[in-house]
């Protein structure tokens, strides 16, 4: 029975490894941006964007709740000059990289090579209408629940077989 557990540990390890490692999708509306990610999905409407601009360099001090993989980076980061920052980030050992400002936060896009970084850049000046300051609207900063959560309910499905077996036995 001990191959079991350890069978379901691996298994269920390797499926949210692959869930969280997973590109996130970007779409954009009339109204905002929307960036699908199974931990960090985030709208982002066009009335509370300041800012969208295409820079080629940033720094990363620490990660605060997110995933680092090989060369993904998604979730909360501490960011130098920054509290945090909200990154999404597909390659992040190269630029160039989009940076959206609104008046809660700061998001760090990019894509897995610099040409669809700066084709996604270009929709994104083209589609989104920018508001002037006394238009902006507040929204929300972005929560980190859904992370937690996702964390915890996989903490308690990898206990389900500690848990279970020994009833059975």
């Amino acid at each position: 029975m001990m191959w079991f557990t350890w069978v379901w540990i691996i298994v269920t390890t390797a499926v949210l490894l692959v869930l969280a490692g997973k590109a996130s999708k970007i779409q954009l509306f009339n109204d905002g941006i929307l960036i699908d990610d199974f931990m960090y999905p985030a709208f982002i409407p066009n009335d509370a964007i300041k800012s969208i601009d295409l820079i080629y360099h940033i720094s990363v001090v620490m990660r605060i709740n997110g995933y680092g993989g090989l060369k993904t980076w998604k979730g909360f980061y501490k960011m130098k000059g920054l509290k945090r920052a909200v990154l999404y980030l597909e390659n992040h050992n190269k630029g160039p990289f989009v940076e959206i400002k609104t008046s809660s936060d700061v998001y760090y896009l990019n894509c897995k090579n610099a040409e669809q970084t700066t084709q996604l850049y270009d929709e994104m000046k083209s589609t989104v209408k920018l508001v002037d300051e006394s238009g902006l609207v507040d929204i929300p900063k972005l929560s980190q629940k859904r992370s937690i959560v996702v964390v915890v309910v996989f903490v308690l499905i990898l206990m389900l077989p500690i848990t279970i077996i020994p009833m059975l036995i």
